[in-house]
């Protein structure tokens, strides 16, 4: 009896056994600094050595640790060890162009294969003041959704929240109430990072105000003096002073904020709206058990959640051949065949494979927790171009992408020039969280926060970053 394959699935067999047909570049040896590409421990070195084999390129990742990134980074293009092409955050690309650090990619993607045919819209999105473009997305940029443990809402017999008086409610609940039944005094309610100032972060509280400079009505503006912003600050000292949030807010980095939540510490924390819900979960329920149930709500009362612009790809100065970095990298994981499976899935065998005739990820040996693996470099969910995807959807993700698509606003790029460049980083990354920590450990009011925070950003020229952000200056 003849087999009838799906037509999806001989795509997905064809491009994973490798079609021979496709042109390999000649040989060139480059470096990419990376941030979001599976780590060492996830099988990096397997990813390197198929991207080689397929494009006939040699390639070298660094990947400092993600704290560090962007420091690391930074400090690499001033010695000799600076790389060809590196993934960097959207704020830090005005920067790179100043510096002429990142190349232009316009005739590299006029004449390119895949990036091409996105359309004018999409492209014209990504130039910076001087029309070219010096970044390309790997990805979409996502946004971050507020979980919550449902499984400690019934065991408290609570409702998920969806309002603020609600809401607060429930974190007294975690709080006070023994949400995971283990008889100890051992939980709170809710954790943040970097004092509640990063506006991915942060959606629980902030609702519908803003911490950071964003784009509103057609100009940008600075969130954290708006009315909206003053009256997050006062949910936030309400419930910081109640003892309803981890106390380590001030100090938290993702990867601490994210562990809290996964050890059973907190039952809320607002995080990755993409393959992390299933990361969360797998984690989580090996932490505290089978029965662990998690559930991203949609905002509070008027609030909404934020689709960021993604890390974009830039080719740097130091590139000897900038257009074999280009179509080898950035424009072949668009090929909708060898190079995007690899991109999104990994190696067939290693972090995928068939499973009853399906394309499934793998489990990681080398997890702690014993889990699969959800993506190589592009999430699933995140994928930008118009490629029928040969693997579903995990189930577990689907819920969570439809609450954030239903309930988001897109950011936008922020191009700024010499004072931007400068002074924009130490304003958002210092000043507001120093000044956000002082106001809801008590050791100022609100009204002197925001006082001292006028004089401070006046200092560090915000109005000038403001209008050169709104192309005054």
């Amino acid at each position: 009896m003849k087999r009838i394959i799906p037509p999806l699935l001989l795509i997905f067999l064809v491009t994973a056994c490798g079609s021979g047909d496709i042109k390999k570049e000649e040989p060139y040896r480059f470096t990419a600094y990376l941030d979001n590409i599976i780590q060492d421990w996830e099988g990096q070195k397997v990813f390197i050595e198929e991207f080689n084999r397929l494009t006939g390129m040699e390639l070298d990742i660094v990947q400092p640790p993600h704290q560090q990134y962007m420091e690391k980074l930074m400090v690499s293009f001033s010695g000799k060890d600076s790389p060809e092409l590196c993934e960097i955050l959207p704020e830090y690309l005005s920067l790179l162009v100043s510096r002429e650090i990142a190349l232009p990619l316009d005739k590299y993607i006029e004449n390119s294969i895949h990036v091409s045919h996105f359309d004018d819209e999409f492209l014209d999105n990504l130039r910076s003041h001087d029309g070219h473009i010096y970044g390309f997305p790997a990805r979409d940029g996502g946004g971050c959704v507020t979980y919550i443990r449902k499984d400690w809402l019934d065991n408290l017999g609570l409702e998920i929240p969806r309002t603020w008086e609600q809401f607060h409610n429930v974190l007294r609940a975690f709080t006070y109430d023994d949400p995971d039944e283990n008889g100890l005094d051992d939980t709170r309610g809710y954790t943040d990072v970097n004092s509640g100032a990063e506006d991915w972060y942060n959606r629980a509280i902030m609702l519908d105000g803003r911490v950071e400079i964003y784009w509103k009505n057609g100009a940008w503006v600075d969130g954290f003096t708006e009315p909206a912003a003053t009256a997050a600050l006062e949910r936030l000292k309400t419930i910081y002073q109640e003892g309803l949030v981890d106390p380590n807010i001030v100090t938290n980095t993702t990867f601490t904020a994210r562990n809290r939540f996964i050890n059973g510490d907190v039952g809320v924390f607002t995080y990755w709206g993409n393959h992390w819900a299933r990361n969360l979960l797998e984690r989580t329920g090996k932490v505290s058990g089978p029965e662990v149930e998690l559930v991203a709500i949609p905002p509070l009362d008027d609030g909404y959640y934020i689709k960021r612009v993604a890390p974009l790809l830039v080719i740097t100065s130091d590139t000897e051949e900038p257009g074999k970095v280009f179509s080898s990298f950035i424009d072949r994981q668009y090929d909708k065949g060898e190079i995007q499976t690899l991109f999104t899935y990994g190696v067939k065998g290693y972090h995928w494979d068939f499973v009853d005739g399906e394309p499934r990820f793998l489990i990681n040996q080398n997890d702690p927790y014993k889990v699969l693996f959800t993506k190589s470099f592009v999430p699933p969910t995140e994928i930008i171009n118009d490629w029928d995807q040969p693997m579903r959807i995990d189930e577990v993700i689907v819920p969570v992408q439809e609450t954030l698509n239903s309930n988001s606003r897109q950011e936008k790029i922020k191009f700024g020039k010499a004072n931007y460049d400068r002074y924009y980083l130490e304003i958002e990354r210092s000043l507001k969280p120093d000044i956000i920590s002082r106001i809801i450990n008590g050791g100022i009011s609100i009204e002197e926060g925001l006082s001292e925070y006028r004089r401070k950003a006046a200092e560090l020229s915000l109005d000038k970053i403001l209008d050169e952000l709104n192309g005054k200056i």
